[in-house]
């Protein structure tokens, strides 16, 4: 099949002119741009810490991030943007869908030499996770844009071997260990690869892609102390161990992004990325491999460690996924390419909608009661924790704050040693403090139970508060009941 036929730059799809297909290429395009900066809801949980921790003095936000478990670059560059724009949602968000729109022309640059440029494009436009996490405040856009950027350095390394290329690669690799811990996974699957393939060949490519590589982890070297001591000390204590089912549903948000309804695309998408990584030679063959071992090394590790697998963490494989998924689509022939390509990004565009508009978190809604009815005389306790900061950031006073288990500030959460600050607090102390220094003003709980690891415990908080202060009143708001004791 001619290139024409296969999604390279002189792509004619059956039925369509050249205008009209560039019509309907620059309609998509001009759709998934829109929607990467497009979100309805609040900022959820894992948002309103981006936004909590970037805020705070250079200085503090290392410190901060030192308990929170994740690496600086994101953070560091929120900072500086936020100082730019401000915190609200949307702007907060913004940064991330710049990320997004600047890979949109990578995605055609990454596909091109497999002459599925123009698919790729199209379907990275509409992919439904990468607008997902083009509308959050945090760093996975950034990973997304980095890991294009790296298959591009490294693949210009093999054409033309130098010291200039190479520090590009070693650059691109050094921000991406900064950004996100998984990054940590490709980068052994990539240096092993180079390894075997200098071994082999011993070529110029092979030496100077690997002196790229290690000069790349050169900027981690400071940050290395905190890893380790967020690797001993913070971790996922949310969520219990990861098992192999857990690979089926990554694959499966990357098609549907959370919209059970669209899960029955996996019947697409998957067949594609298997077809696209097998058949259209060694490039591709290569990407599909590289994405399938992290895949397969982050999830064992996972496993032996006792950490969780989720889904937005695998950043750094979708893009290899959603390449060789491109292939699979230009290796079809012409008519059922643009039957399938049209029809998945017709499907894609639709869950968009739905995942711009739905709700997040149910924060505005109790911090709307909350700012109606709480006045700063008042205590306000969270419990779990974990539902504090994308409230707080919505509050219009300053009560009193404080949480199960406590936290500094409850604005932001601090997972060091997580599961035994929970296992050492005793909820009856903690409503003893609470009836102590309630100093006469309304005492509210906003509790949510499930949680791991709270166990009873949210249950034993309100029971004792129910014991020194009486019979709460209790108003349902959304899938909270918020528990409310004024002063007698």
């Amino acid at each position: 099949m001619s290139a024409a036929g296969r999604g390279g730059p002189a792509v004619r799809w059956p039925g369509f002119s050249g205008k009209a297909l560039a019509a309907l290429v620059a309609l998509v395009l001009a759709a998934g741009l829109v929607l990467r900066f497009c979100a309805a809801s609040p900022l959820w949980l894992d948002e309103a810490q981006s936004v909590a921790i970037a805020r705070l003095p250079l200085p503090e936000l290392f410190a901060a991030l030192r308990g929170d478990g994740a690496p600086p670059l994101y953070y560091v560059l929120l900072h500086g943007w936020m100082g730019l724009v401000g915190t609200g949602d949307w702007a907060v968000r913004s940064l991330s869908g710049l990320f997004a729109a600047a890979a949109l022309p990578l995605w055609y640059v990454a596909a091109r030499p497999s002459n599925a440029g123009l698919v790729t494009l199209v379907l990275a436009a509409a992919n439904p996770w990468l607008v997902r996490y083009a509308t959050e405040a945090r760093p996975y856009a950034l990973v997304i844009l980095l890991v294009l950027l790296g298959v591009l350095a490294l693949e210009g390394l093999h054409r033309r071997p130098g010291p200039i290329r190479a520090l590009g690669l070693a650059v691109v690799t050094g921000l991406l260990l900064l950004t996100h811990y998984w990054a940590l996974f490709l980068y052994a699957v990539v240096g092993v690869g180079l390894l075997v393939s200098l071994l082999r060949k011993r070529s110029r490519a092979a030496w100077w892609s690997l002196g790229g590589l290690a000069a790349g982890a050169v900027p981690f070297l400071p940050w290395l102390p905190t890893f380790l001591y967020q690797s001993q000390h913070t971790g996922t204590p949310w969520m219990g161990r990861s098992g192999v089912k857990v690979l089926l549903s990554v694959v499966t948000e990357w098609s549907a992004a959370g919209v059970s309804a669209a899960s029955v695309l996996l019947l697409v998408t998957w067949p594609l990325m298997t077809w696209g990584a097998v058949a259209d030679g060694r490039r591709a063959r290569l990407i599909g491999g590289t994405g399938a071992a992290t895949l397969l090394l982050a999830v064992a590790v996972a496993w032996l460690t006792g950490s969780a697998v989720v889904t937005r963490y695998a950043a750094v494989v979708l893009p290899l996924a959603v390449l060789v998924l491109g292939v699979g689509a230009a290796l079809l022939p012409r008519r059922w390419m643009a039957l399938v390509v049209a029809g998945l990004t017709i499907c894609w565009l639709a869950v968009d909608a739905v995942l711009v508009a739905r709700p997040r978190t149910d924060a505005a809604v109790v911090a709307g009661l909350l700012n109606r009815q709480v006045t700063d005389a008042d205590t306000v306790v969270f419990c779990p924790d974990q539902l504090g900061p994308d409230v707080i950031r919505r509050l219009h006073h300053r009560p009193r704050l404080l949480s199960f288990p406590e936290q500094e500030w409850p604005g932001r959460l601090d997972w060091t040693d997580y599961r035994q600050r929970i296992e050492a607090q005793d909820p009856a102390g903690l409503a003893r403090q609470v009836a102590a220094g309630s100093g006469g003003g309304t005492v509210w709980l906003i509790p949510r139970y499930g949680f791991r690891p709270f166990g009873e415990r949210c249950q034993q908080l309100g029971t004792a508060l129910t014991e020194m202060l009486g019979p709460p009143q209790r108003q349902q708001v959304g899938p909270d009941t918020v528990w409310r004791w004024a002063p007698r």
